[in-house]
């Protein structure tokens, strides 16, 4: 048996860890981890592709949806030149449905369940444990090997922090930028940026302009965040090998790829009492995360009679796209004092969400 590991396991830990998050340092794939990515494409690209998208997709959709939150604190646009920086996190509460997945309904070729072990296997948000024993065909004459599918992280909310400038334009007209500029730590690397605006509609609606302290605005944002992972799968040395592969950097660029884009638009209403603004309005949130393993990657296969090692190549051999979208209710407050403010809402929605942040500047 060869590699009984899971790659998943490596792939979707990083997903979630390899965030631009401020103080927080990129946790390394364990190299057992990388090395299990052989076992798992050993039946083809297809069964893999198949096992680490049903593991992944909540989380896709969890960052994306998370990405989402945090974008204003009140329904009336700041002043010309008024300004603020804000500092938040927010975080999506996964459905219970969605911390398993059921083995047995997916469409699988060379990978089946070992005999007596239950089909029903952790996601990415299911408990801190591994799943049942799997089993994959590497040669026509039964050759098999085996592997665990990967454990869930444990809990089922991962915040997700960020900071944000905001910035007062003319016409009760709000631009907000999110930035932060690649960030390499060893062999990972982060980056994210994001625009929103906000345009304040009392001004178009005399009868509402005639309340005081009441606001609305139309809100539209997004958010691009991509990291990078790169992976070290080494061929196995007891394996047959031609002359290219044995030449020095023949598998470098091996990389993981993580990309996602949510967008979301709002229409929130607000009223200032004092120091103290309740916000609240309703909020679509539509999230794309690709998650693509490039690169060239050896994998053991077995041929003759008795059977030999031989290495085959598989190149870009995990291409994902998870894609969701959601309308949602927003509530929320802000306490306001001088050029200092704290905030927090919550959302209502299929995957709901919370967020809690502060806030310097002058607004």
């Amino acid at each position: 048996m060869l590699f009984a590991y899971s790659f998943p396991q490596a792939l979707f830990r990083f997903c979630l860890v390899a965030l631009p998050m401020a103080g927080i340092v990129l946790a390394p794939l364990s190299a057992q981890a990388q090395q299990s990515f052989g076992e798992v494409i050993k039946a083809g690209t297809k069964d893999a592709n198949t096992l680490i998208r049903v593991y992944f997709e909540p989380g896709g959709k969890a960052v994306g949806h998370a990405l989402n939150g945090g974008w204003f604190n009140s329904g009336k646009a700041m002043g010309l030149g008024r300004f603020d920086v804000r500092l938040f996190a927010t975080g999506v509460f996964v459905p219970k449905d969605q911390t398993t997945f059921d083995i047995s309904t997916l469409e699988l070729e060379k990978i089946r369940l070992s005999p007596g072990q239950s089909p029903i296997a952790p996601t990415i948000f299911g408990e801190d444990e591994e799943g049942p024993q799997m089993e994959v065909e590497t040669t026509g004459a039964g050759e098999k090997a085996t592997f665990r599918t990967p454990p869930g992280i444990g809990y089922r909310n991962v915040p997700i922090p960020m900071a944000q400038v905001s910035l007062g334009l003319v016409k009760d007209t709000e631009v907000a930028v999110r930035y932060v500029p690649e960030v390499k730590y060893e062999d990972y690397s982060t980056k994210l940026w994001g625009v929103g605006v906000k345009h304040g509609l009392k001004q178009w609606i005399p009868v509402i302009s005639a309340i005081p302290g009441f606001d609305i605005a139309a809100f539209g944002g997004y958010t691009q965040l991509e990291a990078n992972a790169a992976l070290n799968l080494e061929p196995d040395p007891a394996a047959a090998k031609t002359a290219q592969q044995q030449q020095p950097g023949y598998y470098d660029n091996q990389a993981l790829v993580f990309t996602t884009k949510a967008w979301t638009v709002s229409l929130v209403a607000s009223k200032t009492l004092s120091v103290i603004t309740a916000y609240g309005g309703v909020k679509y949130s539509h999230a794309t995360t690709d998650v693509n393993v490039n690169g060239r990657f050896p994998v053991t296969t077995f041929r003759g009679t008795p059977p030999a090692r031989e290495i085959v190549d598989l190149v870009d051999p995990v291409v994902l796209n998870v894609e969701d979208s959601q309308f949602g209710l927003t509530a929320g407050f802000r306490l306001k004092l001088l050029f200092f403010s704290v905030y927090g809402e919550g959302t209502l929605a299929k995957s709901p969400s919370a967020t809690a942040g502060v806030g310097f500047g002058f607004n």
